[in-house]
């Protein structure tokens, strides 16, 4: 199989890995909360977005060996499978979210600052709006250097945001919702840095890519409806779980309340900040 372990550290169980940073484990936490309503919102987002990801890659896809950092539920190692990829490992650290990627990406569950494979065994590594989840970029992409020869990474474009965010979020604060710690801290710090085109060109630089590009390109998801958006974020990670906590009655209505606070929202297009390099 490709990107056999070696000197990783990898846990016996594929599918489970140790974290000791708190943000880390609160992340993670997230999206295991997260990963039993992915399918039916966020990853509708999350699709186009990965292929558009793949599609913008340096180096050809056929044939390749991929790694898909941060994977979640694997949509951008699903992409690359459907653009030629002929091995693709993803790997992430919530549990929940690998056991619902398809067995032909090899979920893994491990550290992006600490990969279990062998140096240069991917030829490209695609890291799809994960770098802002890391405790340290230069790290992540140092790591990402030494096991792919090449990187496609994504992050959202500084200042972007969608009606459909704070809409959703207000319809919620009366249900007793209030935006969890560890996303407020990623609002912050984690996804300014990850989405500063110049920054992000430079750490790629330091960590050893050659020909870094950085660019923005602007995705249509395929997102308009009410229920559509609604669905995407009561699916995303800092919302799931409180969705999860309220007993059914109060969940239909704040489904209820949150597709109503969308009507009339623009269809969700997402500018993407795009760095490669090889």
């Amino acid at each position: 199989m490709v990107g056999d372990q070696g000197g990783g550290g990898g846990s016996a169980d594929p599918l489970t890995a140790d974290v000791t940073d708190p943000l880390t484990a609160d992340v993670r936490m997230a999206y295991e909360s997260a990963a039993a309503g992915w399918a039916d919102g966020p990853a509708l987002m999350y699709a186009p977005l990965a292929g558009a990801l793949v599609a913008s890659a340096a180096v050809p896809l056929a044939g390749s060996r991929v790694l898909d950092l941060g994977a979640g539920t694997g949509a951008a190692g699903l992409a690359a499978r459907a653009s030629g990829a002929c091995q693709v490992v993803a790997v992430d650290l919530a549990a929940g979210m690998l056991r619902r990627c398809p067995a032909p990406l090899h979920p893994l569950a491990a550290d992006a600052a600490a990969l279990p494979f062998r140096d240069g065994s991917f030829d490209l590594v695609v890291a799809a709006f994960c770098l802002s989840h890391l405790g340290s970029i230069g790290a992540g992409l140092a790591e990402a250097r030494r096991v792919g020869r090449a990187i496609a990474a994504s992050a959202f474009a500084p200042g972007w945001t969608h009606p459909a965010k704070a809409a959703v979020d207000d319809a919620l604060r009366p249900f007793g919702y209030r935006p969890p710690a560890w996303h407020v801290a990623l609002k912050s710090q984690g996804e300014p840095q990850a989405g500063d085109p110049a920054l992000l060109a430079q750490r790629a630089a330091a960590a050893g890519f050659r020909d870094v590009q950085v660019r923005t390109i602007v995705v249509a998801t395929g997102l308009s409806t009410a229920a559509q958006l609604a669905s995407w974020r009561l699916g995303m990670a800092n919302i799931a779980a409180f969705v999860r906590s309220l007993d059914a009655p109060r969940r239909a209505a704040a489904r209820y309340a949150a597709e109503r606070a969308v009507v009339g929202c623009e269809p969700l297009v997402v500018p993407m900040v795009v760095l490669t390099g090889g």
